[in-house]
């Protein structure tokens, strides 16, 4: 499964705005912290896996939740 594109279905599914690569941020996308954490919830549901919420206050680009994802669906 490709995840990055997962994550980019999701967060343009949330109206993230502009380009989406791995060094987005989300704050760049238009997305308020609510918006990110129903993305993330999201995500989590379909993927899952739990992201715990020390790493969800490390998640600030699109690369940071691509690394989390990756390591909790090895």
């Amino acid at each position: 499964m490709n995840y990055f594109e997962e994550i980019k279905k999701a967060l343009l599914n949330k109206g993230a705005k502009g380009t989406i690569s791995n060094n987005t941020e989300f704050k760049a996308m238009g997305l308020d912290s609510l918006d990110l954490m129903d993305m993330i919830v999201t995500l989590e549901e379909k993927l899952n896996i739990s992201i715990s919420d020390d790493e969800l206050l490390e998640i600030k680009k699109v690369s940071d939740l691509l690394e989390v994802v990756e390591k909790l669906t090895k």
